[in-house]
């Protein structure tokens, strides 16, 4: 019988010899100590991001500085010589300049709802409607023709809002909640408005106390997350003002416990709320709802979708 012939050796080495057991155990060391040198570059990049955001405060608006408990507290962080709300004539005229009837990609989901339900519906309150924006973007899309459609601002900005709205009889602007001479409203909408007040709680009850609860509430551009309710401070450009960041869940039962039922929730994407240093209570999108006493249409409960809902 032939005996097999044995492969001939090349005279090198094997691979396992050359890398030995202690050369594995240092390639994972090595492995390791790159991982925590980029986790320690992320972190060294968001202090930066941190500290500029923080020290531009003052200088840029649109920025977030702070968290407090309430709008005391917030109100005594504004800096020395600086104004705090919206009751201003610049600033009422910086929205006139400004004024845009292109549709942004937050007034989408309010348009699609208002569609459903415009053709019932004879008031439409639209608390913090600024000079008339909501109004004029929306007629051009639907059927406003015999719908009052009340704004309530501040009356710097109502001001200028009427003068905005001079050619359009079916708007009318207020400055108080006691001047509602209407029985009933049908639609209560509130965008990028509710969390600029000191006791929002509150808006519904003088609604409910004035005999004038709405059918349906909306309400966008909101700062929602899953943490508790704060207080942070914005710089709006010519003026400061102190918002609230609300837990989602009291702020929809609060809501809910009025007698009324969630309809729809969806991501505003457009709006974002950043505090420097405090990245489980910054925000990278913000929140809309719509509420109804009765359902138009049976169905499952709304979900609300926000993987993006604070950052990491």
């Amino acid at each position: 019988m032939r005996p097999r012939s044995k492969t001939p050796s090349s005279g090198r080495p094997s691979e396992r010899a050359i890398r030995g057991p202690g050369l594995g155990r240092l390639h994972r060391f090595g492995a390791a100590k790159v991982r925590g040198v980029k986790k320690l570059v992320r972190a060294t990049t968001k202090l930066a991001n941190d500290a500029y955001s923080y020290v531009v405060f003052t200088r840029r608006g649109g920025q977030f500085r702070g968290v407090f408990e309430n709008f005391d507290q917030a109100e005594a962080a504004v800096p020395s010589g600086r104004r705090i709300g919206y009751d201003h004539e610049d600033l009422a005229r910086e929205y006139q300049a400004a004024l845009s009837l292109r549709l942004e990609s937050f007034d989408y989901p309010i348009l699609f709802h208002l569609d459903r339900i415009i053709a019932q519906c004879r008031v439409v309150f639209d608390f913090g409607g600024n000079i008339g924006i909501h109004y004029l973007r929306y007629k051009r899309y639907l059927k406003l023709e015999t719908v009052k459609w009340i704004v309530l601002d501040q009356p710097a900005i109502v001001r200028v809002g009427r003068e905005t709205c001079f050619d359009s009889p079916s708007i009318s602007f207020i400055t108080n909640i006691a001047e509602l001479n209407e029985p009933q409203i049908d639609v209560l909408l509130a965008s990028g408005s509710m969390q600029y007040l000191a006791s929002p709680e509150l808006l519904l009850q003088k609604l409910i106390e004035h005999s004038t609860s709405p059918t349906h509430i909306l309400v966008n551009r909101l700062p929602l997350y899953d943490g508790p309710q704060f207080v942070t401070l914005q710089n709006g450009g010519l003026v400061y003002y102190p918002q609230y960041v609300f837990n989602r869940d009291r702020f929809i039962k609060a809501i809910e416990n009025l007698h009324y039922e969630l309809i729809d929730a969806w991501v505003d994407t457009a709006d974002s709320c950043m505090i420097p240093f405090n990245p489980k209570k910054s925000l990278r999108t913000y929140a809309g709802l719509y509420f109804s006493k009765t359902r138009a249409t049976p169905g499952p409960a709304p979900t609300y979708h926000n993987r993006a809902s604070h950052s990491a």
